[in-house]
């Protein structure tokens, strides 16, 4: 059996940062660059992954805005209908009575 010797090289913090970094500009593939640093594609994948863990914990996640599609403006009208049974029917504004009626009817029924 063929024993070589190979020294375990550690990383610091600021080190991993680094090559994280050097990664992210790189444009290669994980394992490319791992190759052609002589680091292992593991040690690159958790150190890219917990850097990502890490700029979201400290708020740096992208956030983005949606608007309420479901808000009610000024002024628009709902009207909310119980019956018997338990039964609850909403209608926003807008409507014509006849589908109104027929919504109710067809509540009635159940």
């Amino acid at each position: 059996m063929n024993n070589k010797s190979r020294s375990r090289q550690y990383f610091t913090t600021a080190e991993k940062a680094q090559v994280v970094a050097a990664f992210q500009r790189s444009g290669l593939s994980q394992r490319d660059f791992a190759i052609l640093h002589g680091i292992a594609a593991s040690n690159l994948q958790r150190w890219v992954n917990q850097s990502q863990i890490a700029d979201e914990s400290e708020g740096h996640a992208a956030l983005v805005e949606v608007p309420n599609l479901l808000a009610r403006g000024v002024g628009s009208r709902a009207y909310r209908l119980h019956f018997p049974k338990g039964f609850t029917l909403e209608v926003a504004g807008g409507f014509e009575t006849g589908e109104v009626r027929a919504l109710a009817q067809m509540v009635q029924s159940l």
